[in-house]
């Protein structure tokens, strides 16, 4: 147990300084996001249409897919969640520079696993995308959570890195494959980095972080315990980050490995109902 606290507070404290740079690197492009571009990717746009909807944004960092929901694609509230205080700030100064309301787009400073005791409501929709599962280790609770913010019958979706990829080395390439990392959640993955995939040499104080593999069937059995019916999982042979060095990016910025013989997929998406009581 004080190895899970550790681990928490060192990733928000890790977390809250990219809070800090991440807005001014070309990734994130926030001059391009307050000109009214969409941060959102394809894929989520095309499986999760909630116009109209009420949104619950886990592990959203500094909101700008939170605010893309609300502008971009017509969703009446969104309630963005993350754990790092840098990231809320900034996601609130960005609501109000893009002119939403507080009606409209709220921020939420919370560890996803203590959120039930500071957010009573429940919502049509729970999303989250891209790097968020990783720096959880207890997915079981993850699930639980998810469960209690979900009216029944409502929608859970994320898309995330596939945990087939998650084992190799950063230095792959399709003639050589090397495992560098589980693939099951038996132990965290500690490293220390001054920098994350938005950019290097931050001069980061806190570059301890923790990760933890989950393999598929841990995120689809937690998610059936805590009461929800998969509707669907998709597997795409293509990353949403350099996810190997020997990546190359389309025009639509998805990663692919070359000449691999045959695909492997390297992202997933996922969408889950709420069983009506």
């Amino acid at each position: 147990m004080d190895d899970y606290h550790n681990y928490i507070k060192e990733n928000r404290a890790h977390w809250d300084e990219l809070a800090e740079h991440h807005p001014d690197t070309d990734f994130y492009d926030i001059e391009a996001f307050l000109h009214g571009e969409s941060t959102l990717r394809r894929l989520e746009r095309e499986e999760l249409t909630i116009t109209n909807k009420r949104l619950l944004h886990l592990q959203c960092h500094f909101g700008l897919d939170t605010l893309s929901w609300i502008r971009n694609e017509g969703v009446a509230h969104a309630t963005g969640v993350d754990f790092a205080p840098t990231a809320i700030e900034t996601a609130r100064e960005l609501r109000d520079k893009v002119g939403l309301s507080s009606n409209e787009a709220r921020f939420i400073e919370s560890d996803i696993y203590e959120l039930p005791s500071k957010l009573e409501d429940t919502f049509e929709v729970v999303f989250t995308s891209y790097g968020t599962i990783y720096w959880l280790p207890d997915l079981q609770r993850w699930a639980e959570v998810i469960a209690n913010h979900l009216e029944p019958g409502g929608i859970f979706y994320i898309a995330d890195g596939h945990p087939l990829a998650g084992p190799f080395d950063y230095e792959s390439t399709a003639d050589d494959l090397r495992i560098a990392h589980p693939y099951f959640n038996t132990e965290a993955t500690t490293e220390e980095f001054d920098g994350s995939y938005a950019g290097w040499d931050f001069g980061l104080e806190n570059r301890r972080s923790h990760g933890f593999s989950h393999s598929i069937e841990e995120i689809i059995t937690t998610l059936a315990d805590a009461g929800l019916r998969i509707k669907f999982l998709h597997e795409h042979p293509w990353s949403f980050f350099q996810r190997f060095e020997a990546m190359e990016s389309d025009e639509d910025d998805r990663w692919r490995l070359p000449n691999l013989e045959y695909d492997l997929p390297f992202t997933f998406s996922l969408k889950a109902q709420k069983l009506t009581e």
